[in-house]
């Protein structure tokens, strides 16, 4: 009986330990950019298809807007930065080619060189810099 409660408290410390060690994940891909992720959007104004991260993503060919079929690499014209952290955006997969800087709070339309060319993001923080 006391082996069990030993170890008990040994798995929910290290529970403890792990969520803080890394940021939260909301419901991250769920096409709902909610506080603590980044959104990369369709369309300019933040408007249509939305692809909701919470930490990055070194490669994104292949990936999906949630629900749909649309590719995410090279298909994005805005994005929200709901996080805490400075997120940054490139033009090739990991971290390759041009890159932008988005602080929190951020809200916008890509510029010319971000129009439908990000394949890469990833938020400036422990964990999930590249």
């Amino acid at each position: 009986m006391r082996f069990g409660r030993i170890a008990s408290v040994v798995a929910v410390a290290g529970a403890v330990i792990l969520s803080a060690a890394s940021p939260a994940i909301a419901g991250q891909k769920n096409g709902v950019v909610e506080s603590g992720e980044f959104g990369l959007y369709w369309g300019t104004g933040s408007t249509g298809l939305v692809y909701d991260i919470s930490c990055g993503d070194g490669n994104l060919a292949g990936d999906k807007f949630p629900g749909s079929t649309a590719l995410v690499n090279d298909n994005t014209m805005s994005y929200r930065n709901k996080s805490t952290y400075t997120w940054r955006v490139y033009t090739d997969a990991y971290t390759g080619g041009a890159y932008g800087t988005l602080p929190p709070g951020h809200v916008g339309n890509a510029s010319k060189t971000f129009q439908n060319s990000i394949s890469s993001e990833y938020a400036e923080v422990y964990g999930c810099l590249p």
